[in-house]
């Protein structure tokens, strides 16, 4: 099982790594003071995703297509507007500075706002998972794997962000690519969960 769990490790390192919503709130908080609870958001909603997933693995669950679908029109519409909230201009820069920062509540609603991150947990976990071996221990396993990942990817993504925020160059930069990546996330799932749905 050694092995299944180091495997297990590296997709996890290279999936989480990739930046996503999660990692665009992290990197906007980041750079106005210690992002603990922003990265609390996001880890939690991962563990609850990985959780229902684990869950749906062991009891053979059936997901709705068309709740998950609306799910993905609705989380896509929330992403959009908290990119377009960091966008959007303020006339103070305490405004701005209030508006940026996202906290755990808001990390944890985008976290779950996806319901279709459990259809990628329920293709992705099946693997790693072996019948001859007690499910809840590998279970255990595989969430202990998951959150120090998420912790270590999310705690490098601050204190890189904290570092570049120095250059005023990369700074203005920094400002945009948070609700930019949210806005176009957000368009994305509303378009792809909208399609599915409606076609």
């Amino acid at each position: 099982m050694t092995t299944t769990y180091l495997s297990f490790a590296l997709a996890v390192l290279l999936l989480i790594a990739s930046p996503g919503p999660i990692v665009a709130m992290v990197i906007a908080d980041a750079r106005r003071a210690w992002p603990g609870l922003t990265i609390a958001g996001g880890v939690i909603a991962g563990q609850m995703l990985l959780i229902c997933a684990l869950a749906a693995i062991y009891t053979t669950l059936n997901f709705s297509v068309a709740l998950l679908n609306g799910g993905q029109v609705v989380g896509g519409l929330y992403l959009a507007w908290l990119g377009w909230q960091v966008l959007k201009p303020q006339a103070a820069a305490c405004e701005q500075a209030a508006i940026s920062r996202f906290g755990f509540w808001k990390t944890l609603g985008v976290g779950l706002s996806n319901p279709k991150d459990i259809l990628f947990f329920l293709a992705f976990l099946p693997g790693f998972i072996s019948p001859q071996l007690p499910f809840t221990r590998q279970a255990c396993m595989l969430l202990l794997i998951w959150v120090s990942i998420d912790v270590s990817i999310l705690i490098a993504y601050s204190l890189l962000s904290r570092r570049l925020d120095r250059y005023a160059r990369v700074r203005r930069l920094l400002d945009l690519a948070p609700g930019i990546v949210l806005l176009a996330l957000g368009l994305l799932s509303f378009s792809l969960g909208a399609w599915h749905l409606f076609l």
